[in-house]
């Protein structure tokens, strides 16, 4: 488990890296082919018009104990991209103290230690003959980005399934989520009309003005006290000083607890960015919601306690949290309506830093943990399937 997670780890898997991710991908599909599994990349569905940047991304990997046409059983999810682009990654490599019980390296906790741990449970289930209906392993490779592409994509194989179990780094401690936020990402496109600034400026039409004013009036959405933030991170537009801008951007992030407030946050934002406050612009909106919100249910703590029944055979003594961050174990329940649970991976922290860490120790566990947690799980949410799993 270990050489794999070095191996992986030194492999750059940042979002915008589509070599990088495909190298990743395969090496665990290669790996999981030549154990029994049914692997394939799922190409690219749904992507719109006006973004069609997303087809830069990587395509998405599925795996499977038994052929792709049975039902989708017990997911196991988790995301191939990290936040860490190649010239980052060359500096870092992974590096591992036993002494301290630390590993480190880009991306180490979020999330490639919770891949292998899914993988290895994955397959102790199979080799073990264990299995009461299939195992679904399922790759986002741009979960750090919303899952734009890969959401789509997995929800042929992940729909109808009986429990999803995400792997992203556990809590130290023993803490798995119970709920997550959502989050989207927005970009407004602005077009102006450019003049000298001196001379004809009344000839002229800013973009980054418009811009500006759409900009304040969004931010009136903030309300912290709901925990809905909305936050516009990066502004650019505009030629010259002297030069009315012609064209201005701007990308926005939005989190917010449930899916209702996501999409009447969306729909506020659409409304502002579709009115005109400097005559002779125009504004194109493009993305929306990405993160679905994972929100607490019926179903989703019947998991987390089959979670912490698996938890004691190992001397886990695990714990429910709530996590201000999404994830795409949010889609699994908020649009497939699967009973899910998050952060069952191994247990590391300061994620999206220099100073990411795991701890070794809680890799074997967790995984041991995911693999029961996916038995009891198969049988507690039953589901009809064919024979060859009874």
């Amino acid at each position: 488990m270990l050489n794999m997670l070095e191996h992986i780890v030194n492999l750059c898997s940042f979002t915008g890296d589509r070599e990088g991710v495909e190298k990743v991908g395969r090496y665990l599909m290669d790996f999981l082919s030549a154990h029994g599994f049914y692997t394939k990349q799922i190409e690219k569905t749904e992507i719109p018009e006006n973004e069609a940047w997303l087809n830069t991304h990587c395509d998405p990997f599925v795996a499977k104990s038994h052929p792709f046409d049975s039902e989708a059983g017990i997911v196991l999810a988790g995301h191939l991209d990290t936040v860490f682009p190649r010239a980052y990654c060359r500096e870092r490599r992974f590096r591992i103290d036993f002494e301290k019980d630390r590993a480190y390296g880009p991306g180490v906790a979020d999330m490639k230690a919770g891949l292998i741990a899914n993988i290895f449970a994955a397959l102790a289930l199979k080799e073990n003959n264990l299995l009461v209906c299939p195992i679904t392993l399922a790759f986002s490779t741009d979960e750090e980005l919303g899952s734009p592409v890969s959401s789509r994509a997995i929800k042929q194989y992940a729909a109808g399934a009986r429990a999803a179990i995400n792997a992203e780094p556990g809590g130290i401690g023993g803490f798995v989520t119970l709920s997550r936020k959502g989050s989207g990402h927005i970009t407004l496109n602005v077009k102006g009309k450019s003049a000298h600034a001196g001379r004809n400026y009344q000839d002229g039409a800013s973009a980054i003005l418009e811009l500006a004013h759409k900009t304040l009036e969004i931010d009136k959405f903030l309300d912290i006290s709901k925990s809905i933030t909305v936050n516009t991170g990066l502004v650019e537009g505009g030629i010259s000083a002297n030069s009315v801008a012609p064209a201005a951007s701007s990308k926005i992030h939005i989190t917010y607890q449930t899916r209702e407030q996501g999409e009447e946050l969306v729909k506020n934002i659409r409304t502002v960015a579709n009115s005109v406050f400097i005559e002779g612009t125009e504004t194109e909106m493009t993305g929306g919601l990405r993160l679905y919100p994972l929100e607490r249910s019926e179903k989703g703590d019947m998991l987390f306690e089959l979670a912490r029944e698996a938890g004691k055979c190992f001397g886990m003594e695990l714990r429910g949290q709530h996590y201000e961050s999404a994830s795409d174990s949010g889609f699994y329940s908020s649009v497939l309506n699967i009973p899910t649970i998050c952060c069952m991976g191994p247990e590391g922290d300061n994620i999206h830093t220099p100073d990411e860490y795991l701890i070794p120790s809680t890799i074997l566990k967790r995984s041991k943990c995911i693999a029961l947690t996916a038995l009891y799980a198969a049988r507690k949410f039953k589901k009809p399937c064919s024979s060859e799993f009874h």
